[in-house]
């Protein structure tokens, strides 16, 4: 059974109802969390004979806004449909739990009420984003906004792991965000995590900038949750302004509008290759339980995504493989042996290497 906050979002509830929906025809339990005077309507709109669907609505009297405080929020609003999501996969109810809403609170409500796993300092947001050689890991996406360099080192152990398990990769190449690529250059928190993982038994590579991303030999990439969000954020309007840029380009003329024509293909598989609704999600790692932060401007296709992710990775025990992982290797700081099988890798779509 997934848990999903159904009021999480800037679509909400018309999305989660949607992308829940579909979900729920490939024979995936789902809870819908939310104020059932919203979403049951939407059920029945929808979908006339939901009722025949592995579908449930549990009522909320509150919800947790973009724009609110997290901790306050959490804390105040203890029937708002993110907390009690959350509240249901901690009491058992559920296995893992889907949002699309405030994450900063995502975040609260995940630390406070599943609990972080053992020797996690703080849970981050990790995700694959692609690049010129295939795909970088990346972590923090958007979790921590204030860090620490403790915490960036264990990012890159978590990226470490992850990488490993979902890639096969012995021993993942990780790199340091930085506005430069010499040891010296960074903020003061980037220079002492440099220090730290230089002196690590990661496979550290060093210092990349931003603009070499997509071009670097790394697998993982290491940044504060401040700095990845306005990273990812970047990425995703970038893709936008270029393809709005494309099509004002090629309307000047004729044969322009021919040329475009003709390179459709190759545009949609470049625009199907950075859409975030192809997973829906990412994992908020470090965490006790599977939490997927969906993007909060996540349409229904992104929705059904996430729950088809949140569901392979219960499936395959994901979480609690990672989290023995993370401690063994946080505990060892040495190389670990991990063995995953080729199925768990088959969730994320790699090929073993």
């Amino acid at each position: 059974m997934i848990a999903l906050d159904a009021m999480g979002g800037d679509f909400a509830p018309r999305t989660a109802v949607q992308g829940a929906i579909a979900a729920a025809k490939q024979n995936i339990s789902i809870q819908l969390f939310g104020d059932e005077d919203q979403i049951v309507p939407l059920l029945y709109q929808m979908c006339p004979d939901w009722t025949s669907l592995p579908l449930t609505v549990v009522h909320c009297s509150d919800e947790i806004d973009m724009g609110q405080e997290p901790s306050k929020s959490v804390l105040k609003k203890k029937d708002s449909s993110l907390v009690k999501a959350v509240q249901a996969v901690a009491d058992g109810k559920a296995s893992a739990v889907v949002s699309a809403g405030n994450s900063g609170a995502a975040l609260v409500a995940g630390t406070l009420i599943l609990g972080r796993a053992p020797r996690v300092m703080r849970p981050a947001i990790g995700d694959f984003i692609p690049t010129n050689n295939g795909s970088i890991f990346c972590i923090d996406l958007g979790a921590n906004t204030d860090s620490k360099p403790a915490y960036l080192e264990q990012f890159a152990q978590m990226g470490h792991v992850y990488v490993h398990m979902v890639k096969n990769i012995e021993s993942p190449r990780i790199a340091l965000l930085s506005n430069g690529s010499e040891p010296y250059k960074g903020s003061s928190l980037v220079k002492q995590a440099y220090i730290l993982l230089e002196k690590s038994h990661l496979n550290f590579i060093g210092n990349i900038e931003s603009r070499d991303i997509f071009s670097c030999d790394a697998d993982v990439l290491v940044c504060d949750g401040f700095v990845g969000n306005i990273l990812l954020k970047a990425l995703q309007g970038a893709t936008g302004a270029i393809s709005h840029w494309l099509k004002k380009e090629t309307s000047s003329s004729w044969l322009s509008k021919l040329y475009f024509y003709l390179g459709s293909t190759i545009f949609n598989k470049l625009k199907r290759k950075t859409d975030y609704a192809k997973k829906g999600g990412a994992l908020l790692l470090g965490l006790n339980y599977p939490f997927i932060v969906a993007h909060g401007c996540s349409n229904a296709a992104a929705i059904e995504q996430a729950l088809i992710f949140a569901h392979q990775i219960e499936e395959e025990k994901f979480v609690k493989l990672f989290n023995e992982q993370v401690a063994a290797l946080a505990e060892k700081r040495s190389g670990v042996t991990m063995v995953v099988s080729q199925k768990l890798r088959s969730i994320f779509g790699f090929r073993q290497h």
